[in-house]
């Protein structure tokens, strides 16, 4: 028994948990890193034993891919949450609207929401130079993000520069073309919040590669 307390304590230490669970800025989760096998491993020894249950199985999924994006990118996993919880609601606003122009409203609510995130974090720096040069001017970039995000968790988040979240352009068009797919009829709004998260997050395909 002291022996089984001497091994937890060497690898279940406050430290040790931190590194496991906790963003680290200096340490990604990414697949060149042998936490990332480890990690890996667990996800398809578990996912053996789930993949005959559909359901347990998707939410298992979709939290080990929520996992995956916060190790791998910190609080902008809530710009991941925020997109795949307003095209949930608007792909349902979108079905249920009786005539075309409201459906058409709804499709470009969701279309705007999407492209005004992927632009403030992809070209902010762009259309803020454009600005001087045009106006002869000295804006600054200012990522209010990280000041929410320093404001709210006491994180130490550069304000002054504006990092890219992964597969951010990735999921912002997948959302965008499931929208206008509700809105051209050719498919129903998913039913199941987890369902429709886990087809927005899952990890090997969010992070395959930019577009």
């Amino acid at each position: 028994m002291e022996n089984l307390e001497q091994f937890t304590s060497l690898f279940f230490t406050t430290s040790t948990l931190e590194k496991l669970f906790l963003f680290n800025e200096e340490a990604p989760l990414i697949f060149t890193r042998f936490y990332f096998w480890g990690f890996f491993a667990v996800v398809m020894v578990l996912f053996s034993l789930l993949h005959k249950k559909n359901w347990m199985r998707n939410v298992f999924l979709l939290v080990v891919s929520l996992f995956f994006y916060y190790k791998t990118s910190g609080l902008f996993v809530l710009i991941l949450l925020f997109s795949t919880f307003s095209d949930y609601f608007l792909g349902f606003a979108i079905h249920k609207a009786k005539e075309k122009t409201r459906k058409m409203i709804w499709a470009s609510i969701s279309v705007f929401i999407n492209l005004f995130v992927l632009v403030y974090f992809k070209y902010a720096y762009f259309f803020t130079d454009a600005y001087n040069g045009l106006f002869n001017s000295e804006l600054k970039v200012f990522n209010h993000f990280a000041h929410f995000a320093n404001q709210t968790s006491g994180g130490g988040y550069d304000v002054n520069a504006i990092l890219l979240p992964v597969g951010i352009s990735f999921f912002t068009f997948q959302t965008i073309s499931y929208s206008i797919d509700i809105f051209r009829g050719r498919i129903k709004p998913v039913n199941s919040i987890l369902d429709f998260g886990f087809y927005v997050s899952f990890f090997p395909q969010l992070v395959a590669g930019p577009i």
